[in-house]
């Protein structure tokens, strides 16, 4: 073989040739497409099907999670009411009916809704486009499809709940007619945390049961705002370098001697006309304008300055990472990370040595945890963003919800123990955090965690209780002394309210029943519909003022806040006849009429129940292709045979 080499070099070149050519196509083959065919077989195998034989994959359900990321953000009211935004099954559904009915328009419908919530909301539409394109992973013609079918959704629940035979012009106006009567009067708020009420200290036990029932309820979220939930924290470390040090250092340099503002103002002596003349016969000179062009050389000179200290910080710590493994953007750290990490302190000391400046100062959150949710209000590195993710800023708060750790995003690669890009705060100072530890959202393990929290909303609902037990006598004391020896009695104050109606006609046209906020009681329904309903139940013919305090004076329970309301009721208003018309109309506010009315069928039944997650399941005929692996991954039997939950089909 050597011999034949030798005798034929220029054979043995091309075999040479060919064989490593080979050789380099099987690894590029073997080695980088086994991930890419894992992922197209997985795309394509059968993860459900419906009752025609429609086969939905993998990638189809990959789908809907990126369609339901991008309508979460548009804060829809027929999405958030139906539970749209929280379950894709649900969601596939509901635009499966619309689309068989004929109700969903292509890539330009959406495209028309883009810009129709752009002007709405005073956006720029390729800003909001991008952001809906990076928050769901979509490309620009994904997301028009999206909103097409969002716009098909909502034309397919109002044709279904404000049919012509569903409601009658009658009842349309009468109801615009209650929604929009404005009510004016005086209120005592009565509520279970200010109100002078005495109720003995709770027990041990009334804590812990407190505790038992909502320590895995999110902080407020729970029935009367209960809810104890440890939020997810951070603790946290970050390097400030101060735009007052930039700007000292350009002072000092030779970019505003004379020489070069001068250099400057004769390449741009027009920018500086107005600002040259010194008298109104004196002549444009460089003395004249030299104010006016040190400010603008120091404020382009400070810029181009911070754009150098953060590409030295960017390629400073992004050489410190040299060498660790990445899978999928987020590096593999070594056990003993923390001592081979260059460290925020020896990166100052850098920064101090290379620009002659004061090392700029680290700060942590300590031995504290800081909620994710209460980063933002962090002086100075709260409200600091870039722009190394996209044209869209971030801010601090977004890197921290973003981690990995946390759940992750796609679009934001952030983790902990690795360094933020270079942030950028309101006042041009320059922000490097990194997150050293976190602690996951957990319930409480212990009444001590949470005890004042506990004892304030045990008492808050018993002296709630106790104000219910004293109905009649807060009613009698009101008729007969008045709402300010109420307000006496219990150590809260009058407040008068103006105007309070059930909902607002510029919501109300866009299907959103907004109802009136009550002085100390904040929006509730219940309570601004009986104040409402009241004040039209009274006798007609005179003004309401002068009728007996006794029937316009009324003591309503807010069990949602634990409050007690007490109203007098001075005037009503009643709407203008002309805007009813166009507000009977209206195909949205038929739907918020429909959805109020509750059980509109003749056979009793809710309207709403036939987009019921069962309903819809039982009318497609929706099966997953293995349940029984579901079930099993939640740690059920996987022998079992049920319909799939929500929660099961949509993970």
């Amino acid at each position: 073989m050597l011999k034949f080499f030798r005798k034929n070099e220029k054979a043995s070149r091309w075999i040479l040739i060919v064989g490593m050519t080979l050789l380099m196509v099987s690894w590029l083959v073997f080695d980088q497409s086994s991930t890419f065919l894992t992922e197209m077989l997985t795309g394509r195998a059968t993860w459900a099907t419906t009752v025609d034989g429609v086969a939905i994959t993998e990638g189809d359900r990959t789908r809907m999670q990126q369609e339901l990321r991008a309508i979460a953000l548009m804060g829809d009211p027929t999405v958030r009411g139906l539970g749209l935004d929280k379950d894709p099954v649900k969601w596939f559904l509901i635009t499966r009916e619309a689309s068989l009915a004929g109700l969903v328009g292509g890539a330009a419908d959406g495209q028309a809704r883009l810009a129709e919530i752009a002007e709405t909301n005073k956006v720029l539409e390729g800003n909001l486009l991008g952001a809906l394109c990076r928050e769901s992973g979509q490309s620009p013609t994904e997301v028009f499809e999206t909103l097409a079918k969002l716009n098909g959704v909502q034309r397919y629940v109002d044709l279904i709940m404000s049919g012509p035979s569903r409601l009658s012009s009658t009842r349309l106006e009468q109801s615009a007619a209650t929604l929009l009567a404005a009510v004016s009067g005086e209120i005592v708020v009565l509520d279970g945390s200010k109100s002078k009420v005495e109720v003995p200290a709770p027990s041990e036990a009334a804590l812990a049961a407190q505790l038992e029932s909502f320590g895995a309820i999110e902080l407020g979220q729970g029935v009367h705002g209960f809810g104890y939930r440890i939020a997810d924290r951070a603790k946290m470390e970050w390097m400030t370098v101060p735009s007052a040090s930039i700007t000292t250092l350009v002072e000092q340099s030779p970019a505003l001697s004379n020489i070069e503002l001068r250099k400057y103002w004769m390449d741009h002596q027009s920018e500086f006309a107005a600002a040259s003349l010194a008298t109104s016969s004196s002549a444009s000179t460089f003395e004249g304008s030299r104010d006016a062009v040190k400010a603008k050389v120091l404020a382009a000179t400070v810029q181009a300055k911070r754009v150098e200290f953060t590409k030295f910080i960017s390629d400073r710590m992004q050489l410190s990472m040299r060498g660790v493994p990445q899978v999928n953007g987020y590096y593999t750290l070594p056990p003993d990370w923390l001592s081979q990490e260059l460290s925020l302190a020896a990166l100052s000391a850098e920064i101090a040595e290379k620009y002659g400046i004061a090392a700029p100062a680290i700060a942590t959150t300590g031995e504290g945890w800081v909620a994710r949710t209460e980063v933002a209000a962090i002086p100075g590195i709260g409200s600091a963003t870039t722009n190394r993710f996209g044209s869209q800023p971030v801010n601090t708060a977004q890197l921290v919800e973003a981690l990995r750790e946390f759940g992750g995003k796609s679009t934001l690669i952030t983790q902990v123990g690795v360094a933020s890009p270079v942030l950028q705060g309101a006042t041009g100072d320059l922000f490097v955090l990194r997150v050293t530890a976190i602690e996951a959202s957990r319930a409480p393990g212990t009444v001590e965690a949470v005890r004042e929290a506990l004892i304030a909303d045990v008492n808050r609902a018993a002296r709630y209780e106790k104000l219910v037990g004293l109905t009649s006598e807060i009613q009698r004391e009101a008729v007969d002394q008045g709402l300010a020896a109420v307000a006496l009695t219990y150590g809260v104050p009058v407040e008068a309210f103006k105007d309070i109606r059930q909902g607002d006609r510029q919501f109300l046209q866009y299907g959103l029943k907004l109802p009136g906020q009550l002085p100390g009681l904040g929006a509730d329904a219940g309570a601004v519909k009986a104040i409402v309903e009241r004040a039209m139940g009274l006798p007609e013919g005179k003004p309401i003022s002068e009728l007996p305090v006794g029937e316009r004076t009324l003591v309503i329970p807010a069990a949602d806040k634990l409050s007690l309301v007490v109203v007098r009721i001075d005037s009503l208003t009643p709407m203008t006849q002309a805007d009813i018309p166009a507000l009977v109309s209206n195909q949205r506010f038929r739907s918020v009429v429909a959805s109020d009315q509750g059980s509109a069928n003749p056979d009793g039944s809710n309207p709403l129940d036939l987009f019921s997650f069962d309903a819809l399941v039982a009318r497609s005929g929706f099966k997953l292709a293995n349940p029984g692996a579901n079930r099993a991954e939640e740690g059920g039997d996987p022998d079992a045979e049920s319909a799939p939950t929500p929660a099961e089909a949509g993970q």
